[in-house]
């Protein structure tokens, strides 16, 4: 059976070696769709601000991702911390990762010479809440609190 965990450190730190980050309970949260005690696909939240925060994602599987882990995945964020926007950092040589996010909803705002290794250039991307369609998802195995 599939599970949602969330802030598990474990699955924290095996999400973060997979997107490149870094995973500190102490300031960043993450959310990991498990079976069986394996990672199937999760995110790690780092650097809030209040109004903005950066979201690492990564697929482990290849139907890693499902309805319930995307709604999460986007409900933290916008409706829980009540963040305006989203942003994530892709290495401009990771075509992949950026069509993925492409494929959410990001879309590029800027661009950052020489930030990773090898002088990389890093893609700046953004999701606002009003273009997140995945709030409108309705789980099929998660209750969603109603809203008074």
């Amino acid at each position: 059976m599939d599970h949602i965990i969330l802030n598990d450190p474990d699955y924290g730190h095996e999400i973060a070696s997979a997107t490149n980050t870094f995973y500190d309970p102490k300031c960043s949260a993450n959310i990991a769709r498990t079976r069986d005690g394996n990672v199937l696909a999760g995110a790690i939240y780092t650097q809030f601000t209040g109004p903005s925060i950066v979201m690492h994602q990564a697929v482990f599987e290849e139907h890693g991702l499902n309805r319930d882990l995307l709604f999460v995945a986007f409900d933290y964020p916008f409706n829980q911390l009540a963040v305006k926007r989203i942003f994530g950092f892709v290495k401009e040589t990771d075509e992949k990762v950026l069509a993925f996010n492409r494929h959410l909803g990001f879309r590029e705002v800027a661009r950052i010479e020489g930030m990773y290794e090898h002088d990389i250039t890093c893609i700046v991307m953004r999701m606002d809440r009003e273009e997140c369609r995945f709030l409108s998802i309705k789980p099929r195995n998660i209750q969603v609190p109603s809203k008074h």
